[in-house]
């Protein structure tokens, strides 16, 4: 399926029909393609392969600038509204875009204004209620013209430093096409053959949309011609409520947000229109499944995908309902497309069925070129003999935070970083509601004063996102290493006080 195409033949279906609702409103296609027809006049002359930056966040007005560069086949630099103002000036500086597109209130960004004037670009403005886009930062005359990318890359969006320097991944128009024909072939929702039209489901969309899972639910419900509820973030009443009023059937949700509904009590008769909830973006512990599936009589089902693959297995409700619990644990089977892997992590040799080792991935979603490549991920996995893939474990220090990915050993350097720490080292903690929290100890450097648990939260708050700060920071004279030098987790977790779950 050609999805720049598709979504560009849903645009003008109907423009009086509404597609997204947030805090209430709903906007209309009409609306959503006047905002990307007025940043596409705004940006004539650029090459289409020159990256367009947009800060990213959940507003009707960013769904449209997303739509509206895929339509019309740009490059997409996604920049996550979450991060620090600092961090958004220098990933700026750095990769130098022709333009810049941003909500109104990240335009209040210190230094947002003055920077993308210093880097020769244009910045575009579009509002929340989709009431227009206005320049306001004109392209400085005698600026050098604008560079072209590379070919055919549709979005560049950055991984999350879990196994070193968050990267870049491009992908790619052709890795899109692929994803986006692989889910509707698996669930059985069509293909590139099904005809253009507008359809009366609607999906909640809770998770940033600077993230893979959330881009690829958006272009699935672009292309097939479905509405969205828009949420900023997860809230369990404001989820339960859409589901209730607008009959929702199928609920895409990570797994922390299952704690919380239940957390919440929610009534199960909000949730009577609900066939399943598909739970991805972290690991789901069986026994909260099993809690939700009895609490409110609805099966959960997992899903597995990555930054450099998009989602490449899942469970269908067909599959859920001739082998249910004999599976438990297993995040379904490969879509359409997708060949899996396991393999020793000694010598790459393929490991038998059910064998635990490095699960490798191949597809035409591989992000970039890479489609005839074996991806090799940082998750331990087993593939059984009806092809269901098990997650088993990691093999490098991430810590995943509620569908939030934490890389240990980056918010270590950060802490070290801090002229009052000699060491820190980072690990995961338990937590009831979101699966794991970061943690850490430090030690002082020696040739100044140990800072406050305090100041250094905010230390790490204004170099990283806020889901990397850790929740609790504990000096000690020395970190607690073994006799390999190794620092060991309990360890950590019994000197920060840390004796179990949180409640």
């Amino acid at each position: 399926m050609d999805v720049s195409a598709r979504i560009g033949e849903v645009m003008a279906l109907d423009p009086a029909v509404p597609v997204v609702q947030y805090e209430g409103r709903w906007s209309t296609w009409g609306e959503v393609r006047a905002v990307a027809h007025s940043i596409e006049e705004r940006l004539a002359g650029v090459p289409r392969s020159t990256p367009i930056a947009l800060i990213t966040r959940n507003r009707p007005g960013v769904v449209a600038a997303i739509l509206g560069l895929l339509a019309a086949r740009r490059h997409c630099l996604t920049i996550n509204g979450m991060h620090p103002d600092t961090a958004v000036l220098a990933e700026l500086n750095h990769l130098r875009p022709a333009a810049v597109i941003a909500c109104a209130e990240d335009w209040t960004r210190a230094g947002l204004t003055d920077c993308v004037a210093g880097i020769g670009a244009t910045g575009l403005r579009i509002g929340d209620d989709l009431s227009g886009v206005d320049e306001v930062v004109a392209r400085p005359a005698g600026s050098p013209p604008p560079v072209e990318g590379e070919p055919d890359v549709a979005i560049s969006l950055q991984t999350s430093g879990t196994t070193g320097p968050p990267k870049r991944i491009a992908m790619t128009y052709s890795n899109i096409d692929a994803s986006v024909t692989g889910v509707l072939k698996h669930y059985g929702s069509g293909d590139e053959e099904t005809p253009a039209a507008l359809r009366p489901g609607v999906a909640v969309q809770m998770l940033p949309l600077g993230h893979t899972s959330a881009l690829l639910a958006l272009c699935v419900m672009a292309v097939e011609g479905r509405r969205m509820v828009l949420l900023d973030r997860f809230e369990p009443w404001a989820w339960a409520t859409a589901v209730r009023d607008h009959k929702i059937a199928v609920s895409g949700m990570p797994p922390a947000a299952l704690r919380m509904v239940l957390d919440a009590k929610i009534p199960a008769d909000h949730l009577t229109s609900l066939r399943a909830v598909r739970a991805g973006t972290a690991p789901l512990d069986p026994a909260l499944a099993d809690e939700f599936s009895r609490t409110y009589d609805i099966p959960v089902i997992q899903a597995y995908g990555a930054t450099e693959f998009q989602g490449v297995a899942s469970w269908t409700l067909r599959d859920y309902k001739k082998f249910g619990p004999t599976k438990r644990g297993s995040v379904g089977r490969a879509h359409p497309g997708v060949d899996l892997r396991v393999v020793s992590p000694e010598d790459d040799t393929p490991l038998p069925v059910n064998a635990i080792g490095v699960l490798e991935v191949r597809s035409k979603q591989s992000a970039g070129s890479r489609t005839e490549d074996w991806i090799r991920t940082s998750d331990l996995a087993r593939i059984d003999a009806d092809g269901f893939l098990f997650i088993e474990g990691r093999t490098d220090d991430v810590i995943n935070r509620g569908g939030f990915k934490v890389g240990a050993s980056e918010v270590a350097e950060v802490l070290t970083a801090h002229p009052g720490v000699g060491s820190a080292v980072v690990v995961g903690a338990p937590d009831r509601r979101l699966g794991a929290v970061p943690v850490a100890l430090v030690t002082p450097s020696g040739e100044a004063g140990l800072p406050s648990e305090d100041e250094l939260r905010d230390w790490v708050r204004t170099r990283l996102e806020a889901y990397k700060v850790p929740v609790r920071v504990t000096a000690v004279p020395e970190l607690p290493r073994n006799a390999t030098m190794k620092v060991g987790v309990r360890e950590v977790l019994e000197l920060v006080g840390w004796g179990g779950e949180r409640a």
